[in-house]
């Protein structure tokens, strides 16, 4: 499961930097100096082309470049002040970064590091992994995906929890377990991991086997 798991996540983020390289192709021109104003309206237009909910890029703007400049998340461009010069690296950098903090599931500390002095491909890969998880996101928050009847104590799970309503949550025959950073899992009734410390631990390792985390 797990294994498979990895492998399905790698091919879909391997699609989204075909998609990334297919919109920098049509957009971004080749090798062409870019200004703060470039970068910013490349991002939202990116996210666009992306299907990115549109809130993570309607205020997206100059200022939120300087902001990534001055916190060392875009490398340092070519010139200063309102003669510097951006690329495509430093677009990939603020897609990557502004992702990151919209979704919560990783710090700007943490996407600093990844982004800094990064490959592009490397930039690319970090971005796509964001796309990712904004599309799940967006897809669990969707009207259509209630499928079932709720279960006895999922409501108060969800309110506790701050996910949403119900009408927005798949719920099949299971516990619904209220997790860290508006995150969440079904666990099903019959599943070990209930009573079992071991099952319970081996769910643990394949989920982050699933995620890609070690």
């Amino acid at each position: 499961m797990s294994h498979g798991s990895v492998v399905v996540r790698t091919d879909a983020r391997q699609q989204v930097v075909a998609e990334l390289e297919a919109w920098r192709t049509r957009s971004v021109p080749s090798d062409a100096p870019l200004d703060a104003d470039d970068v910013a309206h490349l991002v939202r237009a990116g996210f666009e082309s992306l299907g990115i909910d549109a809130g993570v890029g309607a205020d997206f703007s100059v200022n939120t470049v300087h902001y990534y400049r001055r916190k060392d998340i875009l490398d340092a461009p070519a010139g200063r002040t309102s003669s510097a010069r951006y690329g495509v690296r430093h677009v990939w950098q603020a897609m990557g970064a502004r992702l990151a903090g919209y979704l919560g599931l990783v710090t700007l500390s943490e996407a600093r590091k990844a982004l800094r002095g990064a490959e592009e491909e490397a930039l690319k890969t970090f971005v796509a992994a964001r796309v990712l998880d904004a599309r799940a996101r967006n897809t669990l928050r969707q009207p259509h995906v209630m499928q079932a009847r709720p279960l006895p104590g999922v409501d108060t799970a969800i309110r506790e929890s701050g996910i949403g309503n119900r009408e927005s949550i798949v719920q099949p025959s299971g516990r619904l377990i209220p997790l860290p950073g508006e995150a969440w899992c079904i666990v099903p009734a019959s599943h070990a991991a209930h009573r079992s410390p071991t099952a319970a631990r081996e769910l643990v390792e394949s989920l982050a086997a699933a995620l890609g985390v070690r």
